[in-house]
């Protein structure tokens, strides 16, 4: 088979990026836009003004829109000193509840709502003791926020590499495509003519 074919018949087996339709994936992460998880004092164990840090700092502009990252139930919201406007999501299935403080306005969720992966549930903000717009997220064993803490940062890095890696795809099938639709000196060929057609020659 020629390379012509060849081409033509990838071309034909890939979609454009807007058709793909990748699975739903078990986690979302929380900041939906361009995020940063800041220096070390921003991570989980960081000594703070007599305490540890029980969470992790992801700093984005104020509004970002905030997601669940998995799928469960509001079991607390609320708007304390420290914690600003926060809001409490168990998740039955990982027996964890995740936290997020410091939203800009209070949640809409009502305590006991089902909420979906990826739903949002707020933005991000800088209320309560806060220095500088970002989500504070913290992950506690068993339902409620009393629970033990566990260091987020590991489940957020890697549920932030599978979305970036799923854009670069995209990305890359868009570009695939669109080069074949060009001629040699970049202009757009007519329909009609090109790869497709050479391979029907090429039988």
């Amino acid at each position: 088979m020629k390379l012509a074919t060849i081409t033509a018949v990838f071309i034909a087996a890939v979609p454009a990026a807007d058709e793909v339709k990748a699975p739903p994936p078990e986690s979302f992460f929380p900041v939906h836009g361009h995020a940063d998880f800041g220096e070390s004092d921003a991570r989980y164990g960081a000594w703070r003004s007599g305490h540890m840090h029980e969470g992790q700092d992801v700093f984005a502009p104020a509004g970002t829109p905030l997601v669940s990252m998995r799928a469960g139930k509001v079991v607390e919201k609320g708007d304390d000193g420290g914690r600003g406007n926060y809001v409490a999501i168990w998740d039955s299935e990982a027996r964890r509840t995740f936290v997020y403080l410091h939203m800009i306005r209070p949640t809409p969720l009502a305590v006991q709502s089902r909420v979906r992966a990826g739903e949002q549930i707020g933005a991000v903000g800088c209320t309560g003791s806060c220095w500088g717009d970002h989500l504070h997220i913290e992950v506690r064993r068993g339902r409620g926020t009393t629970g033990a803490t566990v260091d987020p940062l590991p489940q957020l890095r890697r549920v932030l590499a599978f979305r970036d890696g799923a854009r670069r795809a995209a990305l890359r099938r868009r570009a695939f495509v669109d080069s074949r639709s060009r001629g040699p000196d970049g202009a757009a060929q007519p329909a009609g003519h090109g790869y497709s057609d050479v391979a029907a020659g090429d039988r």
